[in-house]
Formats: C-alpha cells, sequence, structure tokens
C-alpha cells in the first residue's frame, strides 16, 4: 500500500500525541487517566452541541458542564477498568496495555488508582448533578445507565469485554447513548432524528476497539478475554470492519435523508482515508517493528490496526463536524 504525504503527517501526529499523553516521559497524570482516547468523548459532546445548535435550543452553559462531566466520567471509566483488568489477572507487566501507556496501578498502586478512579466519579457525578437540576430526574436515570455500562466494560459483574460485548458497548455508549443523551440534557427533549444522527459516529468509534482488540488478538486469547475478535477470529473480524465502515456512511446519507439537510453530506470528506483503512485491513500486522513503513510512529507499536482505526476516527469525526455545522444552513 502507498502512504501519502498527508497519511505520514497524520500519523506522526498521533504518534506525537500518544507519545505526549503516554505518561512514560513526563506528566504522568495523561497516562493514568488514558488521555489519548478522551477526545473520543469530545467529538461526541461536539457533535451532540451542534445537533443542538440545528434544532435552535443550544445552551451554552449546559453543553460545557456536560462535556466537562462526561470527559471525567471517561477518565474515571480508564482508570477502574484498568484496575479491573489487573484484579482480572489480565494487564500483567508484559501485557499489551503497559507498552502504550503509563498503567494507574503499577504506577501509583491499587488502592490509589481506585481511589482516583472513584474521586473522577465524584467530579463526573457533582457535574450530573447540577444538569439535573435543569434537566430533571432524567439526567440521572441517563447517568446511572452510562455508569453501569461504562464500569462494566471489565468490571464485574457484567465482564462486557470478556463476553464479546465491548464492541458493541462502545458503539452504543459513544453513539447514542452519549450523542442522544447529550442532546436532552443541553436541549430537553429528543427525537429520532437524532438517534439516527449518532449513529455514524458511534460506528466510528466502535471501529477503534475493534482495531486494538485485533492487535492484541493472540495475547488475548491466551489469557482468555473472549473480545469479539477472539471469537469470531481474524479473517470474520476485518469483513466485519469493513461491513462497517461501509454502514458509516450508508448511516450518513441515512441521516441527511431523515433530517432533510443535505449538509450531512460533507461527511463524505473523510472517504478517502475510509476507503485507504477498508484496504489496509486485508493487510498482515507487521511481525516485529522493522517491517513496518518508515515513516510509521516507533512509539505507536506494537499497535497497527487500531492507529489506522484512530485516524479513521479522527478524520471522520472531524468531517462530521463540519457537516453537522453545515447542516444548520441547509
Amino acid at each position: 500500500m502507498e502512504f501519502s504525504k498527508f497519511d505520514e503527517a497524520e500519523a506522526k501526529i498521533w504518534g506525537n500525541f500518544l507519545k505526549i499523553t503516554s505518561g512514560f516521559e513526563k506528566n504522568k497524570i495523561l497516562g493514568l487517566i488514558r488521555v489519548v482516547s478522551l477526545p473520543i468523548t469530545l467529538f461526541s459532546v461536539i457533535i451532540a452541541g451542534l445537533l443542538a445548535w440545528i434544532f435552535d435550543s443550544f445552551d451554552p452553559t449546559l453543553f460545557v458542564v456536560n462535556m466537562i462531566g462526561l470527559l471525567l466520567a471517561h477518565a474515571s471509566s480508564n482508570v477502574i477498568n484498568d484496575w479491573w483488568d489487573y484484579k482480572n489477572k489480565v494487564d500483567t507487566p508484559e501485557y499489551f496495555r503497559l507498552l502504550y501507556g503509563v498503567h494507574p496501578v503499577f504506577s501509583i498502586g491499587e488502592r490509589k488508582s481506585l481511589f482516583l478512579g472513584l474521586f473522577l466519579s465524584f467530579l463526573a457525578f457533582l457535574c450530573g448533578l447540577f444538569l439535573a437540576s435543569k434537566r430533571g430526574p432524567a439526567v440521572i436515570a441517563l447517568a446511572i445507565v452510562g455508569f453501569i455500562l461504562l464500569f462494566s466494560y471489565s468490571g464485574k459483574p457484567l465482564k462486557l469485554k470478556y463476553r464479546g460485548l465491548g464492541e458493541f458497548l462502545v458503539f452504543l455508549i459513544w453513539g447514542p447513548l452519549m450523542i442522544a443523551g447529550s442532546f436532552f440534557v443541553i436541549t430537553g427533549y429528543i427525537n429520532e432524528k437524532i438517534i439516527f444522527a449518532s449513529l455514524p459516529y458511534g460506528i466510528s468509534a466502535s471501529l477503534i476497539i475493534f482495531g486494538k482488540h485485533l492487535d492484541k488478538l493472540e495475547e488475548d486469547s491466551k489469557k482468555g478475554v473472549k473480545t469479539l475478535p477472539v471469537i469470531l477470529g481474524e479473517r470474520k473480524t476485518k469483513i466485519l470492519c469493513k461491513i462497517l465502515i461501509f454502514a458509516m456512511y450508508i448511516s450518513v446519507i441515512l441521516t441527511a435523508l431523515i433530517t432533510q439537510r443535505l449538509g450531512f453530506f460533507f461527511s463524505f470528506l473523510s472517504l478517502p482515508r475510509a476507503i485507504k483503512v477498508f484496504r489496509g485491513i486485508d493487510y498482515d500486522r507487521p511481525k516485529d517493528l522493522s517491517e513496518v513503513p518508515d515513516f510509521y510512529p516507533k512509539d505507536f507499536w506494537p499497535m497497527w490496526y487500531v492507529g489506522g482505526a484512530f485516524i479513521l476516527n479522527t478524520d471522520f469525526a472531524l468531517s462530521f463536524i463540519l457537516a453537522t455545522f453545515l447542516a444548520r444552513f441547509f
């Protein structure tokens, strides 16, 4: 596969971002809460805010408090799910997780990790209380559902990641729950158009976790972590990822038709990246660092499929955000 100068530049940007947020060199807290993953939430909230603006119901205060609360909840989930993976004897010193960022348990210990996760949850809860005072008890119900799902990714009793449900959970949380839920918090109402508008980005977010689990398929299989790629196998998982990329743009078309706003078609600006990732899925993961392209950020290794998924998610999110902005006008 040929890589353009733009591909190289974007990969280097992500590589540098990962290096800064890993916590290995400095600013350990960035690695402890996995800041590298937080843009996924930021994109969801921005999309929700723009949708509220489209329907003339945007409240800047509720938007900002909601965004802060969700970023805190995401960071808390990262810490506590790492804590659970340690307790479940999955995250060990040689495991994939410790290669791309500081692990809270191995860095500050079990008790401090749990305290950090719960403290971040408490701060998110305070944001939720403020929002509930403005929008009523439905916000608390949304928060409880989100809390249970987020912390059940690796945690007991559901342990959704271990049952092949983690990928669907990511779609559900960062798509319908976060985008439609944030829309409700900002506007005070919800409708079917917003549900449809939440699907494209939810699919995009799920591809990140598919890429991550593809990268560590062998390690997860050995540890008995039954992610969907472990259950389906590499070939079927790659086919499913291709279907999801296709479905992502089909859902954009449906969103444009259902909302009767042609601006959403500007999401197709990310299609060239999607086509490249679609084709790249067929390529085998390099066996070691010596086989990767010269421009490939060395700090990114051993992440491979997830790197492409992160870049696609960013490109799609930015194009979808632009499209949602333009949908205000036509």
